[in-house]
């Protein structure tokens, strides 16, 4: 089975307070092609991912769990490119689209309609492909009254159904998401469960960030366990959920 995703030795340094981090090209350059160590603990600064390393087949549904603070989102993204690796390898084979809080991702001066095609054309779809699969995704989002207002007056949940929505139908290769079913009703959650399981059917991948541990265990077949932004344990999704839940219950 073909690799979708390779993360090796990746690790995320941020340095606190308002001092100045790196100033130079050379001073990041250095950073991110040099060995880290750690387990040093650098006044100033702060580790939120240390030597997270793991593989993600395509089509598969592969689920992250881990407390708050745990380094979760800041995995999901360097893996978007949002922010840069302070070290270690990222490898993605395929168009990438990214589920994060809502909003996160759209303007939020153009409207419901207009962030769709610039979601699309971030992904390198045509606009004749995005006109095809409008009508589509406006019903899923179920956003059709609110098309043509701009982003900034939608709710939370409106925001969140168009951005699953466009994820789901415009066929990126790979699908990041970070608690797309803490927002929304019952009923939208359950159609996100089973167009999340549709996505492996059609050789999708998916990293599914949940605390949802019913969730992780009915969709993920694997599970990485992050702890203090690094790995705890990575296995089968049902033993992890089931694992992990005793620490928290």
């Amino acid at each position: 089975m073909s690799i979708a995703i390779r993360v090796t030795g990746v690790s995320k340094r941020y340095r606190l307070g308002t001092n100045k981090g790196l100033t130079s090209f050379i001073d990041c350059f250095s950073l991110s092609h040099r060995a880290v160590n750690t387990n040093q603990n650098e006044e100033g600064y702060w580790w939120a991912l240390k030597n997270v390393s793991f593989q993600v087949n395509r089509g598969e549904v592969f689920g992250i769990v881990g407390k708050n603070g745990a380094g979760k989102t800041t995995l999901l993204r360097v893996l978007s490119r949002i922010t840069h690796p302070s070290a270690g390898r990222i490898e993605l084979y395929g168009s990438v689209s990214s589920l994060f809080h809502a909003g996160i991702g759209f303007h939020p001066e153009l409207t419901g309609r207009e962030n769709i095609y610039l979601s699309g054309s971030i992904l390198g779809i045509s606009r004749t492909t995005i006109r095809e699969k409008l009508d589509e995704i406006v019903r899923f989002a179920e956003i059709g009254t609110f098309l043509d207002t701009p982003i900034k007056k939608y709710s939370s949940g409106m925001c969140s159904r168009l951005a699953f929505a466009i994820a789901a139908h415009l066929d990126s290769d790979i699908v990041l998401t970070d608690e797309i079913l803490s927002v929304g009703d019952q009923y939208f959650q359950k159609k996100c469960l089973e167009k999340t399981e549709q996505f492996a059917e059609r050789g999708r991948t998916v990293l599914w960030v949940s605390h949802n541990l019913g969730a992780i265990a009915r969709l993920c077949g694997q599970c990485l366990w992050l702890e203090n932004g690094g790995v705890k344990k990575i296995g089968d999704a049902r033993e992890i959920a089931s694992e992990y839940s005793k620490t928290v219950a």
